[in-house]
């Protein structure tokens, strides 16, 4: 076999082995690690040219609010206004965010979560974004709670140690993106809180 005709059936072979990109959550969630916050308007692009919003208004704990997100490919950027609450009403602070998100890296984090468990296998993956004052993450999970199924570890399934425990310690996670977003005293200018 010449060498163009070995290059070209190589090429062929990897291309044929990459794996291509696919949906991995239906049910967002929206929360927070420190108390009461308001998410007026976040959203996150997945790889497939779609996304989820993630503006749920009010919301107080992990894994906060839920919703329908249709289906969500791996995400790639998020963007977004977020304020902390008073207790007793109005806002303290105000926050916004445009990163990128290292698609790649998460892509190799969700499939890890995915072939994490001996036996549970999850056809609903939730997409959660949390915030934690101008902190901001974007966590996955497959939603496997101990109490009510088989969640035990694949041997070798995490070899990076990518797979955590949730903020509640109520299942496994892996953290796609972890940032920090800007601060100010006042609203945004065309941030859903500017009067």
């Amino acid at each position: 076999m010449n060498k163009a005709l070995l290059a070209l059936a190589i090429l062929l072979l990897l291309t044929a082995c990459k794996e291509k990109p696919f949906y991995v959550a239906n049910i967002g969630n929206a929360g927070s690690l420190d108390g009461p916050y308001s998410m007026g308007s976040i959203s996150v692009a997945d790889v497939l040219g779609g996304g989820g919003g993630f503006g749920y208004g009010a919301v107080n704990g992990y894994p906060g609010k839920s919703a329908d997100i249709g289906r969500m490919g791996v995400p790639k950027h998020i963007e977004g206004y977020w304020a902390k609450k008073y207790l007793e009403g109005g806002f303290q602070y105000y926050y916004r965010i445009s990163a990128d998100i290292d698609s790649e890296l998460a892509e190799k984090k969700i499939r890890t979560l995915q072939r994490y468990y001996q036996t549970f296998q999850s056809i609903k993956g939730r997409m959660q974004v949390v915030v934690e004052g101008a902190r901001i993450q974007v966590i996955y999970t497959q939603g496997c709670y101990a109490y009510r199924m088989d969640c035990s570890q694949e041997q070798g399934s995490d070899p990076n140690h990518w797979v955590v425990r949730s903020p509640s310690d109520s299942t496994d996670v892996v953290v796609l993106f972890d940032g920090k977003g800007e601060m100010s005293p006042t609203p945004f200018p065309d941030s859903p809180y500017e009067d």
